[in-house]
């Protein structure tokens, strides 16, 4: 009988751990959203992507916190877009193609926080990263950006870079893109 008992103890044992085991899917955790940039903890939501190819045989790729319709609304027809966030980056390739780009082949960049377009330019932000700022804090002295996927309706684009003063600063964004040529 003590046999028995000891059996049935280790059975229900068993199933105690079994049934308690941690194969269920109580993830709590929120997705992370890709179209971001992240700089000193702070996320930026980035709406849109503009691919515009430039004279120099360059292409200018500008990461925006506001959909392309007010943003080019505001460009094109005067309209005020108030508290724009932009990264623009300005590669030294056209047409740009599925590859990595390193530093060097960047020669313009600036990431600008709560600017205004008043008459067609953006005004006024707060600069959070620049090539050539005059507080040299604000200036990369390393980076890179990788062209995933260029489709004529797709980008899948990631960068990294870091400041002087040892920040760094990341985005992403996967999804549709406005080519404006």
């Amino acid at each position: 009988m003590k046999k028995l008992n000891k059996l049935v103890i280790l059975f229900c044992l068993a199933l105690t751990v079994l049934n308690c085991s941690s194969d269920d899917d109580n993830n709590t955790e929120e997705p992370q959203n890709t179209n971001v940039i992240t700089l000193n903890n702070e996320t930026y939501v980035v709406s849109s992507v503009i691919v515009e190819p430039a004279l120099g045989n360059s292409t200018f790729v500008s990461f925006i916190n506001k959909n392309e319709t007010e943003f080019l609304d505001a460009i094109n027809n005067g309209t005020q877009l108030d508290n724009v966030n932009v990264f623009n980056i300005r590669i030294s390739q056209s047409p740009l193609a599925e590859q990595t780009y390193s530093f060097s082949d960047m020669s313009n960049f600036q990431f600008e926080e709560n600017a205004q377009i008043i008459d067609g330019e953006l005004e006024d932000g707060d600069i959070l990263l620049d090539r050539n700022n005059s507080n040299t804090n604000l200036n990369a002295s390393t980076g890179s950006l990788t062209l995933e996927v260029y489709t004529t309706d797709q980008i899948e684009i990631s960068f990294q870079f870091t400041r002087n003063d040892g920040v760094i600063v990341n985005g992403t964004y996967k999804g549709d893109y406005l080519y404006y040529d």
